[in-house]
């Protein structure tokens, strides 16, 4: 998976965890729920570097960069870069099926978006796995 997955599924990851399910998936779930966290904390340090460097601003400085703005295409190329990279987060071990059962009946906490970004971070069903 790529670092633009992991960067754009934090807020999904962040609302599956506070939902109530059962102690052992909810173990589960803030577990991986801190190494995506992680993960998307580097991803926001390294854009941050990159506007500050597209625009020549002081670190710590309040900064707006908008499309057509001089720096723009260096930050914008800069970044797609970095949400290119693959991620080192292997797979939870478990399916999104186990989850989706253990939200206690709450079936509409997540939208369909959320289980887009989610999905990718989920081991396959057997019967789904490509050889």
């Amino acid at each position: 998976m790529l670092l633009g997955q992991v960067f754009q599924s934090l807020d999904s990851w962040r609302k599956l965890s506070a939902v109530n399910m059962r102690p052992k998936v909810a173990y589960a779930i803030l577990k991986y729920t801190t190494l995506v966290t992680a993960e998307a904390e580097i991803v926001e340090k390294q854009r941050s570097a990159l506007l500050y460097e597209a625009t020549g601003a002081e670190v710590g400085s309040e900064v707006k960069l908008d499309p057509g703005d001089p720096g723009w295409d260096t930050f914008i190329g800069g970044f797609n870069e970095i949400l290119s990279q693959e991620s080192e987060l292997a797979p939870i071990a478990m399916e999104l099926d186990e989850v989706i059962e253990a939200l206690d009946g709450k079936d509409d906490v997540l939208s369909v978006s959320d289980l887009a970004k989610l999905a990718p971070f989920f081991a396959q069903p057997a019967e789904e796995v490509q050889e």
